[in-house]
């Protein structure tokens, strides 16, 4: 899904990763066989139980459930649609943030590339992914994204939001940081 209209008008999207209005729920009766099929793959003697892990993972069935930023329903993934649920309390249009809250460490991502494509609006951007306040940058100056993704970083570093950070000129990775 690429986006969801919700009952109120607005557009849920998701069209990236770490989106902090989209959660996943397993099933309690699928929970257990869950926790089974990692112990069995953990105490296996099977040289690629790394490789079984990640595929194991990859394959859990659990559902998409998404929270309308706007009011505050809740979308349930079901068999071939989305289930509404409208809260009785409507201040809390945040459930589905991480635990960490304003402390969840995010990532910021810099392009800047000489050729624009037809659909492109700028040559480049510097967006940030994290629980904290800070706006996007646009732009085709190719300086002013460099400059402006190495301020927003030492930023993020600061008040300690950030855990990776790439930037990219003409498609090729110029900087790359990790917090691990």
């Amino acid at each position: 899904m690429s986006w969801l209209k919700c009952r109120c008008g607005n557009i849920i999207r998701d069209n990236s990763d770490y989106i902090d209005y989209k959660g996943h729920i397993m099933p309690d009766q699928d929970e257990g066989d869950y926790f089974d099929r990692a112990e069995e793959i953990i105490k296996s003697d099977n040289p690629d139980k790394n490789s079984l892990m990640f595929d194991f993972l990859c394959e859990i069935n659990d559902k998409i459930i998404y929270q309308c930023t706007e009011c505050g329903r809740l979308y349930i993934e079901g068999e071939e649609q989305y289930y509404c649920f409208m809260p009785e309390n409507h201040d809390n249009k945040n459930i589905l943030k991480s635990v960490h809250g304003e402390k969840w460490k995010g990532f910021l991502h810099a392009e800047w590339n000489e050729k624009k494509y037809e659909w492109q609006e700028y040559k480049g951007y510097v967006c940030a992914n994290v629980n904290y306040p800070c706006e996007s940058i646009h732009s085709d100056d190719r300086q002013e994204i460099i400059d402006g993704y190495y301020r927003l970083l030492d930023e993020l570093k600061q008040v300690g939001v950030i855990r990776y950070a790439t930037l990219r000129i003409n498609e090729k990775l110029i900087h790359e940081w990790n917090n691990s």
